[in-house]
């Protein structure tokens, strides 16, 4: 059994004997530059050609055989049988006829792909619809926000290679066989193919040496069948949109109080937000204008119940609590302004407000009664969620959420239709 043994030749220092004080920060960052390089929120695509010149490499550092002092080379493309004859006239181990020189390894892919059967990828998503793959937070300098990146689910592919070692020597022979069947004891390897772990599985193994000679001397020709479980990603399909994409965000601060207001620009209408600070003693909260439609009142993110924690008479300015809320908390009042009980736009298209309860069954797709033209307020157990990070708005009426809550949370949903 080997020991185990420290590896210590990490160049660190680069060749510079003294590093001290910002020399130390900048060749921080520098090994971290290097890790991270190419560095992408979404995977690397990997098409036909990548996964050929994954089985390329594979073969390169695992079958290396020595003989006669000399490595037997390897033909450094992967043939077609077309091209067999074309390439052998150009190979740099060619004699002066044109002929390629024994011994050599050569890689033939079949043309004919198959259907996948990486069980990795069994599972299958109807039409190969994108699935929310990850929220990645933006900043644009004045505000934070999240792009939220879709993929659709990899295509599984079998490729079929033939690896042949053409020699003279039968113990050239017993020496790649060796390497093959320690590679492959279990069946299978793996090999890393832009990020992605591929498999690979040593189908059969088969003799064509043909009786006849070449010059007299006899040559061997030996055929190892792998099959590539391999994946297509195609960067063409990934889809990246911001996670609020139809909202036009506006702040107005009144002077003399202590309310920040937030104009929300929904299609063809607006919205509005206020902001308060409590002082711990407070109890009544005005926004300053009359209040149409009250879509709800939360206390640091945590929605209030009407008529239990806070009191609103229809077409008044004015939010009541019994107590008043704890000093420093953040009150925000969500309305629309009007003195009708109706939401109209600058059109005179009405839009109805509804309210509706979902318990969380382990299912993060939920189906609304109405048609969602957009999503006032989502809440898991009284908790405000955004949208984008929290949840998505499939259409129709569809809404997901972007995670699994506790199983029977309650899910309040206030929408517009």
């Amino acid at each position: 059994m080997g020991i185990p043994k420290r590896k210590n030749n990490i160049d660190v220092y680069s060749k510079r004997e003294h590093l001290r004080g910002q020399d130390i920060v900048d060749r921080r960052q520098e090994l971290l530059d290097r890790i991270t390089k190419s560095d992408s929120y979404l995977p690397d695509s990997i098409l036909h050609d990548d996964l050929d010149g994954g089985m390329l490499d594979f073969v390169k550092k695992n079958f290396k055989i020595v003989t006669d002092g000399e490595s037997i080379p390897i033909i450094p493309k992967i043939l077609t049988i077309q091209r067999w004859g074309e390439f052998s006239n150009n190979w740099e181990f060619s004699d002066e006829d044109g002929n390629v020189k024994i011994p050599f390894i050569a890689i033939v892919r079949k043309p004919d792909v198959q259907p996948g059967t990486n069980p990795v990828t069994q599972r299958t998503i109807p039409d190969r619809s994108t699935f929310y793959y990850a929220s990645v937070p933006t900043w644009n300098g004045t505000q934070m926000g999240a792009d939220i990146y879709k993929i659709p689910q990899p295509v599984a592919v079998d490729l079929s290679f033939d690896v042949t070692i053409v020699c003279n020597k039968f113990r050239d022979l017993n020496r790649f066989n060796k390497i093959v069947l320690q590679k492959f004891s279990s069946r299978q390897a793996y090999t890393s193919i832009k990020g992605h772990y591929i498999p690979i599985v040593l189908d059969k193994i088969e003799d064509n040496t043909p009786m006849d000679t070449i010059d007299g001397r006899r040559f061997y020709i030996q055929n190892y069948t792998f099959i590539m479980l391999g994946i297509l990603i195609d960067s063409e399909e990934f889809e990246v949109k911001p996670a609020i994409s139809r909202f036009f965000l506006l702040n107005e601060f009144l002077k003399g109080g202590n309310v920040g207001k937030k104009i929300v620009k929904r299609g063809l209408f607006e919205t509005k937000t206020a902001t308060f600070v409590a002082d711990g003693m407070q109890t009544q909260f005005s926004v300053g204008e009359t209040i149409g439609i009250l879509f709800n009142v939360t206390i640091n993110g945590i929605i209030q119940e009407r008529d239990t924690d806070y009191f609103h008479i229809s077409k008044t300015s004015k939010i009541t609590f019994d107590n008043p809320p704890p000093d420093g908390s953040s009150i925000v009042i969500s309305y629309y302004v009007g003195s009708k009980e109706t939401l109209v736009d600058e059109y005179g298209k009405i839009f109805n407000v509804s309210t509706e309860y979902f318990t969380f069954t382990g299912n993060r797709e939920i189906n609304v009664t109405n048609y969602v033209s957009d999503v006032i307020s989502l809440d898991i157990n009284g908790l405000l969620e955004e949208e984008g990070s929290g949840f998505e708005v499939l259409g129709g009426t569809k809404i997901s959420l972007l995670f699994s809550p506790a199983l029977n949370s309650r899910i309040g949903i206030t929408y517009l239709h």
